[in-house]
């Protein structure tokens, strides 16, 4: 990482050596010099900092020295080209641009070009790795700075320098100072700019840190910073690349805080400008500095933000390094799991490299990491790996003395060598002797290990007993005190909900409200997600199975998660083969499995993701698919993912509840679950359960539909005449409006049985229908094409004849905003998709009780008097105008049904419905029972004779008066003035 950075130094150090040679084709002269000056400064200051405005100035500059054919110029451009690419770590475009150069320098015997085109080229090499090359290059361009003068120095110096990092790669340190005490010497010798002798600074202190040799590296770090400080623009650049190399110079001396505080700077200056690889490398050193000092939790940010960028570009040793450090960390925080994870991690990247060194740390730890997890076989296998490692470092490290101590031998007197090998042969001696002895004491350490497991064995026998019992308490525990969290919950809930509706709230309050509600929801999301399974554990969790179309409910369920699909702007399909067959299913338990599978699919899925719901028969099963995009799932976390609390990423939302939830409930329900993941994101979830009545026990079976029993007795040709279904004259009338076919068939299946129910695919349409049919309750989607559910509810209770139909809105949109706002507009009541059939029934069954109660209370008024009646105002400007045609024309006579729609503005029909609605009467019978109540009053004030009262109150013939009379107060007349 030193040496990268070293690279990146004075990429335009040398720019202002940029001159013209004799010996060029045609030379730029005046305001073309100015020019084509102008352009590289431009190019010089803003190439670190803002790489992509320095390509402009490059092509500015390039276009310039074509026009004017400056061809020495068009070997700069080259040049300030390939520094572009070098600087944002593309080399191999690099590599081309230097080429280039070169070859149009050569043509014109540029030799300031080629010095330059060659120094760039050592550059590059190095920064790829290939050394030999980058050695190569340097040379030629050392060759080149001899053929010129002017400021030939400077890129003289900057050879020598990169030569010496070169030299620093393959470890040839002497080498590498003696490049770099040419610099110094030409800097005695003429004092060179302040870019050059700094970067020459800069690698010395490179190659002492290198040799450990800090105080050293610190004084040339020192002296690099205070040459850069004098360069404007790009030396805010070198001052911080040399503050990374001082930083690290403080944490090895010891110097925490001081390392702390320059490394923090310096990484918000290279997050600025997004150099990741630097930004690795201080994450890097922050991790060892936090981990010295004793803060863990910012030492394993620091080291995984290094971690990430390592293995995502393949830099297999630094990762390998990094992952050492958090199995270390791992380790002192007592998590061996997760140290073990990391240190298996490391020999894997270090299976490329095949560093020694970080095989033996790496096997070392996990022997403290087997340990502390109680696995001492493991451990001590992995001890004995790194012992073996070690002593095979320490062998290669000492060939060099051996061989220094087998010349020795070679000059020594005989009498010397025959002492040596008799003293060698005593030590051969010993040596069998300790490995005898050796042996022994590993048979030993066997053996007791071997006890020790076995005593292991039976505690953990005995600790596997007390923990099953423990869980069964636990569970007890949750499920208690899940109950217990309801209450707070909604206490918290409604003040919540309340403030929200206020008008006063500022923004952030409401953002902080709108949170906090949120987190309540997920909160009670949890809570039924451990109510769940303590009901599974305890096995108190029974099947009710019911006989339905699946299809048909799936597609259902399914639509509720269309509106979350759209706030991410995923593509969601259903895709599932129709048809009419009914089955046998928990609908509380799939409903569940659905919501948990879909919700996982749309919290993974990235924006603009894909999620397929997909759904197929098997004999007499049926398969249940939800594929999305997203990460990949690895194998071994595919086997661990249906596991209790287990997550994939500890950094992922959730809790790892829903799935394990998922499992057991497709278990219960007679299926099987499994996951797939693919490389390129695809996961998929797949369910299959039982869906035949055989697969069940008796008890399990809750709903049996007794025509249908009666029905399998009968010949099939009975069976297909009985089909029809026949429904009294008072069946409720049903109004079911929804754009996707399929949830308007399923809900309609839902009451087909007990109702006459009408269809709509838009509010529109829904509206024309009601219009003509007046039905006894709508349902309806809110989310929907021409005409949505508010809408629709709005207009539906505006109108006169439409008022008093109630409206239940079905919708995905669970919001309280979008619940007050369909009250506001007059719903009774709104229901969120996914949606209990059986609940909705009992809610049109309520809403339609209601409403006939509320005829009730109108046929007991003697005259409607609507403002003590709890009705809309639609209604109530409807029954104020029906009274008062009532007033004007009930006692006419000749005021028939007709007449009577007519001054109502309405058809005989739609009065009809309108009254039945409110009433529970036809128009002839609401008529009549008017009539025969004014008759009641008029005979009660005693004030005209018995005779003359039905003529009053618009009856032609007495007899008929008094039998209607009789009909409806169970006395004549005469008898009811007597009372």
């Amino acid at each position: 990482m030193r040496v990268l950075l070293s690279i990146l130094l004075l990429p335009f150090a040398i720019a202002a050596a940029f001159g013209q040679n004799d010996l060029q084709e045609k030379k730029p002269a005046g305001k073309d010099s100015v020019t084509l000056s102008k352009y590289r400064l431009k190019v010089t200051q803003t190439i670190n900092a803002y790489p992509d405005s320095a390509l402009v100035y490059i092509k500015k500059f390039e276009d310039f020295s074509t026009k004017g054919k400056f061809a020495n110029s068009l070997a700069d451009a080259d040049y300030l080209y390939a520094q572009y690419f070098r600087r944002i770590q593309k080399p191999d475009s690099a590599l081309v641009y230097f080429n280039k150069m070169i070859a149009k320098s050569t043509k014109t015997n540029y030799y300031r070009g080629l010095a330059l085109g060659y120094n760039g080229l050592c550059r590059t090499y190095y920064l790829i790795g290939e050394i030999d090359k980058a050695i190569e290059a340097c040379n030629k361009g050392l060759e080149y700075t001899k053929d010129f003068e002017d400021t030939g120095n400077i890129v003289l110096a900057d050879t020598q320098n990169a030569l010496a990092i070169a030299y620093s790669r393959q470890n040839k340190m002497e080498k590498a100072i003696s490049h770099l005490l040419v610099v110094d010497s030409i800097q005695k010798k003429e004092p060179l700019r302040e870019d050059v002798i700094a970067a020459a600074y800069q690698s010395l202190g490179n190659i002492y840190l290198e040799l450990k040799e800090y105080n050293s590296a610190e004084a040339y770090y020192l002296k690099a910073n205070k040459e850069f400080e004098k360069i404007p623009g790009a030396g805010t650049f070198y001052f911080n690349t040399t503050n990374v190399f001082l930083g690290q110079v403080y944490y090895h001396k010891g110097q925490l805080e001081k390392a702390d505080n320059l490394l923090t700077n310096t990484l918000v200056f290279f997050q600025q400008i997004k150099d990741e690889r630097t930004i690795a490398e201080i994450n890097n050193y922050l991790g060892l500095v936090n981990f010295e000092k004793g803060n863990l939790e910012k030492a394993e940010m620091y080291f995984q933000n290094s971690l990430d960028f390592q293995k995502k570009n393949d830099y297999n040793l630094e990762a390998a390094e990094s992952a050492i450090q958090l199995g270390k960390l791992n380790i002192q925080r007592g998590k061996a799991s997760q140290a073990i994870n990391f240190l298996q991690s490391a020999l894997d990247h270090n299976l490329e490299i095949k560093n020694g060194t970080i095989n033996q740390k790496a096997h070392s730890l996990l022997a403290e990491a087997y340990a502390l997890q109680g696995n001492y076989k493991a451990a001590f296998t992995n001890s004995q790996i790194a012992t073996k490692i070690k002593d095979s470092i320490q062998q290669a490290q000492s060939a060099e003395k051996i061989k220094e101590i087998e010349g020795i031998y070679q000059t020594e007197s005989r009498d010397r060598e025959i002492s040596l090998l008799t003293t060698k042969n005593e030590l051969v001696e010993q040596q069998k002797k300790n490995q005898r002895n050796l042996l022994w004491g590993i048979v030993t350490i066997i053996a007791i290990a071997g006890v020790f497991i076995f005593f292991q064995f039976r505690n953990r026998q005995k600790t596997t007993k007390k923990l099953r019992e423990l869980d069964t308490a636990k569970s007890t525990f949750f499920a208690n005190i899940s109950h217990e969290f309801r209450t707070p919950l909604t206490l918290i809930n409604g003040p919540i909900e309340d403030h929200l509706v206020s008008d006063k709230l500022s923004q952030t309050e409401r953002k902080n409200f709108k949170s906090a509600l949120r987190n309540t929801q997920r909160l009670k999301d949890l809570v039924d997600q451990l109510l769940a399974l303590a009901r599974l554990e305890s096995g108190n969790l029974k099947l009710n199975i019911q006989q339905a179309n699946l299809p048909k409910f799936i597609i259902a369920q399914a639509e509720a998660f269309s509106f979350s699909c759209d706030e991410k702007n995923i593509t969601f399909t259903i895709e599932l083969e129709k048809d009419e067959i009914e089955d046998w299913f928990d609908q509380d338990v799939l409903e569940n499995i659905i919501y948990n599978l879909m919700g996982n699919a749309i919290k993974y899925s990235p924006e603009n993701g894909i999620i397929k719901l997909i759904g197929k028969r098997q004999r007499e099963k049926y398969k249940i698919s939800v594929i999305n995009s997203g990460n990949y799932i690895a194998l071994d976390q595919q086997q661990k993912i249906f596991t209790r609390f287990y997550q994939t990423d500890t950094k992922n939302p959730g809790t790892g509840i829903g799935l394990a939830l998922t499992k057991d409930l497709t278990e219960i329900h007679k299926g099987t679950i499994s996951v797939k993941s693919e490389q390129n994101g695809i996961t998929e979830f797949t369910v299959i359960l039982s869906v035949n009545k055989n697969a069940f026990e008796e008890n399990q079976i809750f709903y049996e539909s007794p025509e249908k029993e009666s029905m399998a007795t009968l010949p099939f040709v009975e069976k297909f005449i009985e089909k029809e279904i026949i429904l009294p004259e008072d069946a409720p009338v049903i109004l079911v409006i929804d754009d996707n076919m399929d949830i308007r068939d399923y809900v309609s299946s839902i009451f087909e049985n007990t109702s006459t129910v009408h269809k709509a695919c838009n509010g529109k349409e829904g509206f024309v229908i009601a219009l003509k049919e007046i039905p006894d309750i709508v349902i309806s989607d809110v989310m929907m094409p021409e005409e949505d559910g508010f809408t629709f509810t709005k207009h539906l209770k505006e109108n006169q004849l439409t008022s008093h139909i109630p409206v239940i809105l079905l919708t995905a949109k669970t919001q309280v905003t979008s619940k007050l706002e369909a009250m506001g507009i007059g719903a009774d009541a709104y229901i969120t998709k996914p949606f209990n059939s059986q609940l909705l029934k009992a809610i049109v069954e309520n809403l339609i009780e209601n409403r006939r109660k509320l005829q009730q209370r109108f046929a007991q008024e003697v005259v409607l008097m609507p403002k003590d009646i709890s009705v809309s105002s639609a209604d109530e400007s409807f029954l104020e105008r029906l009274q008062k045609v009532l007033d004007e024309n009930i006692t006419d006579s000749e005021f028939s049904i007709e007449n009577f729609g007519c001054e109502m503005g309405v058809s005989r029909m739609q009065l009809h419905r309108k009254l039945k609605a409110l009433t529970g009467q036809s128009t002839s019978e609401f008529l009549r029972t008017q009539r025969l109540k004014i008759a009641a009053r008029i005979l009660r004030e005693k004030k005209i004779p018995i005779s003359e009262v039905g003529y009053t109150v618009g009856f032609n013939d007495p007899s008929y008066f008094t039998k209607c009379f009789k009909q409806e107060f169970g006395s004549s007349p005469s008898e009811y003035i007597s009372k």
